[in-house]
């Protein structure tokens, strides 16, 4: 399988062998079966590797290109079925690991609340004394111990759902890109 970009906003991979695309675990019709984790992996990178990102921050169309000896008519338009169907579902499991993201976070206000709250009021006491060793260690302990506390919130309100949601965003644009299967001319 190897990957490149012609000039302008196509992707295109090509791929060895059709055993490359389809996951083979999934008992499916052609139309419809999942892609491998490599095949969705190239086809991403591919669509993300643009080379003028002022213009466009993902390709217009992708190119698949197989041997011509594992093209048909119909397997070429059930490979198209297959990538967008796939690209389709993996946004909407992206999102519903999205919504997880934000409940995660939300209950990690909470502990967070519960945590730095007590930790606040025992750097406030510790501060009263700045020259004794165990009270500078402890207040120091504490103020790393908020800020980890605080900032794993903030991770996943913030830039973990933000990651997700590109990605689903990205992965449903591949779903709706115009897909063409062609020959890559190995055998």
């Amino acid at each position: 399988m190897s990957e490149q970009n012609s000039p302008g906003t196509l992707a295109s991979v090509t791929f060895r062998t059709i055993a490359h695309f389809y996951d083979s675990d999934d008992p499916s019709p052609e139309y419809d079966r999942e892609l491998t984790d490599r095949a969705e992996n190239a086809i991403v990178l591919s669509v993300l590797d643009v080379p003028d990102k002022k213009i466009s921050p993902i390709c217009d169309h992708i190119e698949l290109q197989f041997p011509s000896s594992d093209l048909t008519p119909e397997r070429q338009a059930a490979i198209v079925s297959a990538t967008r169907s796939h690209f389709k579902n993996r946004s909407a499991e992206i999102k519903r690991s999205g919504i997880l993201t934000t409940r995660v976070g939300l209950r990690e206000v909470w502990l967070t609340i519960g945590v730095a709250i007590p930790s606040f009021i025992g750097i406030a006491l510790l501060t009263e004394f700045p020259h004794v060793a165990p009270a500078v260690i402890a207040l120091n302990i504490l103020v790393i111990f908020c800020w980890v506390v605080i900032w794993q919130p903030f991770q996943s309100l913030v830039f973990d759902r933000w990651t997700l949601a590109e990605k689903s965003k990205v992965y449903r644009q591949i779903a709706d890109m115009d897909i063409r299967v062609i020959p890559s001319g190995e055998e």
